[in-house]
């Protein structure tokens, strides 16, 4: 079954962590797997981490088998998705009668949906966190009595270390944007790949030499400690400022 995903509107109000909702999607609802197809599904490091460990695959497996490598049109960051079933445009670690086969480790635009998170300024010129909601013509989960909080929701949805994560991804995309008129060098791409989505080839790259300041004394480092310690040589060691100008 071939369900596009057209007719998507975001409703006009704003919400914050506090205010709260109606949703609820599960096994058995009429629309159960539908927002499953043709999907653009872009992953997140971190997202891409949670979902390879659960698969027992290495990075450059997993793309060979469900996914894309290619360079961001606007950033010229690297960017993995998952390609789509081409026969009927379904995800492919979806059971037309379970669900998803990767669900404990489901990536964040999977978990977050129906909200759309971003962040924006208060009169006081201060960053805050707003939500809105995502409605689709498939989707009849906003119908269900089932009123939630927004932070209750991320809560239930393990949204928590993939925002932490998804933030520190962002503050590399953005501050990528600032130099966006100067292209990356094919070696710089090659190290924020290693980097940002390569672990166990960084890993292999650190019992030999060091990578700015990333050393063999982080072999010891867990997967999220070393994808952590890597977002951030990203963001403050490759991408610094004057290396652009």
């Amino acid at each position: 079954m071939h369900i596009p995903h057209y007719n998507i509107v975001f409703d006009p109000k704003d919400l914050t962590l506090e205010d709260t909702f109606t949703f609820k999607c599960y096994k058995g609802i009429v629309c159960f797997n539908r927002c499953c197809y043709d999907v653009k599904l872009i992953l997140s490091p971190y997202d891409l981490l949670r979902i390879k460990r659960a698969l027992n695959l290495s990075t450059e497996a997993f793309i060979e088998k469900y996914g894309e490598l290619y360079i961001g049109e606007v950033t010229q960051l690297p960017v993995i998705s998952i390609n789509m079933n081409p026969y009927d445009y379904s995800c492919p670690f979806l059971d037309k009668e379970e669900g998803c086969k990767i669900y404990p480790d489901r990536p964040s635009p999977c978990r977050i949906y129906p909200l759309a998170r971003y962040f924006a300024e208060n009169e006081k010129g201060e960053k805050i966190e707003l939500y809105k909601i995502i409605r689709e013509t498939h989707c009849k989960g906003h119908y269900e009595n089932y009123p939630i909080k927004v932070k209750d929701f991320l809560e239930e949805q393990g949204l928590i270390p993939y925002h932490y994560f998804n933030d520190l991804w962002g503050e590399v995309v953005i501050k990528r944007q600032k130099f966006s008129h100067t292209p990356l060098t094919g070696d710089l791409l090659e190290t924020i790949y290693l980097l940002a989505y390569d672990l166990e080839g960084l890993r292999n790259y650190l019992e030999n030499e060091k990578l700015f300041t990333l050393s063999q004394e982080d072999l010891a480092l867990s997967e999220e400690e070393l994808l952590e310690k890597a977002l951030k040589v990203i963001r403050d060691e490759i991408l610094r400022e004057e290396y652009f100008l």
